[in-house]
């Protein structure tokens, strides 16, 4: 006996379509989820003045500023009566390692970071003279050492002789001119990002049979999503410089990698917390609910005897 064929109901019929397009929403989520991360990480560094000095700093804390340094001590003094540029060479490679001359380079080093990291704009001046100011007694006694007596008033006039270096961030390529186009691009690239999260998640939400616990889902995705970068970012920090004491540039890298982790940690915390919160919520709904009790098939065979009995 052949029994009718029911219906298809429209539900049943997108059932299919449905489960084949959710794998693909939920992927474009996950890529979604990055790009916003890592959007708002890179943003939140451009605007982390702090942190790109100390990066910029690692990075010219190189022979790079040192050796320029020592070229004008040099210059100096070997324009200086009665100082050979032997002599002159001599008496600085002596006080290169005392702490006032370390003292001086740093001082230097810190005003070319803070012009380079200025805002577009900004006129920004080195004073060389002052901040060579203390190496004056160390090379002279250097001199002293080698058997070159100077008058203090020479080496003083020399130093203060050193003209400030002007440096104008409207025109030049700056670190701050970088981090402030970037942090443009940045800002574009979080606003699309969380477009395409918001559409796609709610994509993932209407193709799901069951809403909450997709909801949920998503958020825990994101929850873990931002704990693997904060991982990854940290130990990508480590391999970068491990040692802390590898060449500046690696170090200027680790710097920049190891730096605004909070921002994955504070996403992935809210995002844990509205997943715990849906799991709670629905906790108590899940003991009312009761399993659909199957109906018996009552077998033709049955129905037949009953027939032939009566």
């Amino acid at each position: 006996m052949n029994r009718p064929i029911e219906p298809t109901s429209p539900s049943r019929r997108w059932l299919a379509p449905r489960r084949l397009a959710l794998p693909w929403v939920l992927w474009l989520f996950g890529l979604s989820t990055t790009l916003l991360l890592v959007g708002l990480w890179g943003r939140a560094v451009t605007m982390d003045q702090p942190t790109i000095a100390q990066s910029t700093e690692a990075a010219l804390s190189a022979d790079l500023v040192t050796d320029r340094v020592w070229e004008w001590i040099g210059e100096g003094l070997s324009v200086t009566e009665g100082i050979s540029p032997v002599q002159a060479d001599r008496a600085l490679d002596e006080v290169r390692d005392r702490p006032e001359a370390l003292g001086a380079v740093d001082d230097l080093v810190d005003q070319v970071v803070e012009a380079l990291v200025a805002p577009p704009g900004t006129e920004s001046t080195i004073d060389v003279a002052s901040a060579l100011a203390p190496l004056v007694p160390e090379v002279i006694s250097g001199l002293a050492a080698q058997g070159v007596s100077v008058p203090a008033e020479s080496v003083e006039a020399t130093v203060d002789a050193l003209d400030p270096v002007a440096l104008d961030t409207g025109e030049a390529i700056s670190v701050g001119v970088v981090t402030e186009q970037a942090r443009g691009l940045l800002t574009l690239g979080v606003l699309a990002a969380a477009g395409m999260l918001l559409v796609f998640g709610l994509m993932a939400v209407a193709l799901s049979e069951d809403r909450w616990p997709m909801v949920r889902g998503l958020a825990t995705r994101i929850a873990f999503s931002a704990a693997s970068f904060a991982m990854l970012f940290r130990f990508g920090g480590w391999v970068l410089d491990p040692d802390g004491g590898g060449s500046p540039l690696r170090r200027s890298g680790a710097v920049i990698v190891e730096s605004n982790l909070h921002v994955f940690v504070f996403i992935g915390c809210g995002a844990a917390v509205i997943a715990a919160a849906i799991w709670i919520a629905r906790r108590p709904l899940r003991g009312r609910i009761s399993p659909p009790v199957a109906r018996e098939r009552v077998s033709d065979d049955t129905s037949t005897q009953e027939l032939v009995s009566v």
